[in-house]
């Protein structure tokens, strides 16, 4: 499966380990979202995540999103902007 960086930020902000949860969670900001581009995006990456066999892999893409995800943001430090 491949993720756009936009549906890899949403995953970041509202994934967990978990699929079930994550794709419950997904498709609840989906309902609640007023932005029908933010809608569109929560909802395709909640049917992408629904897939058949994404369970085989998910968790291990999201602890590695994770990894990325925090290694990238700890390499521009506050103290950096002077």
């Amino acid at each position: 499966m491949k993720m756009n960086w936009n549906e890899m930020e949403a995953l970041y902000a509202f994934g967990c380990p978990n699929l079930k949860a994550t794709v419950k969670r997904l498709r609840m900001v989906a309902a609640l979202a007023p932005d029908p581009v933010a809608k569109k995006l929560f909802y395709i990456l909640s049917v992408k995540l629904s897939a058949e066999g994404v369970e085989r892999w998910y968790r291990c893409f999201y602890c590695k999103l994770r990894v990325l995800k925090d290694h990238r943001e700890g390499c521009y430090d506050e103290t950096d902007e002077d």
